[in-house]
Order: C-alpha cells, then sequence, then structure tokens
C-alpha cells in the first residue's frame, strides 16, 4: 500500500468515525486492495487515532480558518480530508508539508465536492503559512 493509499484509507475510517463508526481490520480490508504489512496497517491506524483524538483541536483550526464557512456547512468529506491534513500538518513533521497539502486537494477532487479543492488548498495553505515547522 503506497502512503497515498494510505491515507486514503485513513480519510475513510476518519469519515466513519464521524458517524458512529468506529472502523476496524474488516473496513479497512473492504477499502483498499490489501497486500500491506502490519508496518502499513499501524501507519493508517495510526493516522486515523491522531486525527480522531485531536478533532476538536483541528475543527477549531477549521473555524479559524473558515470564518465565512460554518463547520456544519463544509461536507463531512470534505471536513474528513482536513482533519486528517490538519493533524498531519501539526504532529507528522517527517511528511512534508507541500505533499500533505497535495494530497488533501486530491483527495477532495476525488471523494468530495470538487469544487471544495480550492478551499481546502486555501485553509491549509493560510494555516500553513501562519504555522511553519520549526
Amino acid at each position: 500500500m503506497s502512503k497515498i493509499a494510505a491515507r486514503r484509507a485513513a480519510m475513510q475510517l476518519i469519515y466513519e468515525n464521524m458517524f458512529g463508526g468506529t472502523g476496524g481490520d474488516d473496513t479497512l480490508l473492504g477499502m483498499v486492495e490489501f497486500q500491506s504489512d502490519e508496518e502499513e496497517v499501524a501507519y493508517v491506524y495510526d493516522l486515523v487515532t491522531g486525527a480522531v483524538r485531536h478533532a476538536q483541536e483541528t475543527d477549531d483550526i477549521i473555524i479559524k480558518y473558515s470564518p465565512k464557512r460554518e463547520l456544519d456547512r463544509i461536507p463531512a468529506l470534505s471536513r474528513a480530508v482536513l482533519r486528517l491534513a490538519l493533524y498531519e500538518l501539526k504532529y507528522c513533521p517527517e511528511t512534508p508539508e507541500s505533499v500533505i497539502i497535495n494530497e488533501a486537494v486530491e483527495m477532495t477532487k476525488r471523494f468530495s465536492v470538487p469544487d471544495d479543492s480550492r478551499f481546502i488548498n486555501g485553509l491549509l495553505g493560510a494555516y500553513n503559512r501562519e504555522n511553519p515547522r520549526a
């Protein structure tokens, strides 16, 4: 499984969690062409648990950087993408910011409302400019 596929799987599990799902191995197996090892599965679950654990924090960031658009007016899939990307920007310094933002935009184009890709790019870019990594 590539890092891109892992992020897509993580985003889908985050989305499922937003609606009360617990996401588990069965869900993960149903999502991706599963040819991964324990390390790759652990990477997906690390992303999911981190994003879920920090959901309130990332939602507060979304609210701050989206003053004209209420949180509940953002499509759920776009919020799942933002939660994952903001978690990675803040807590995963080994992944380049440009990769995180680009993949978030591409996931939005593929899975959510296509016009939201510009919104997500702008929000993540603004956050990244004001909160550069050390």
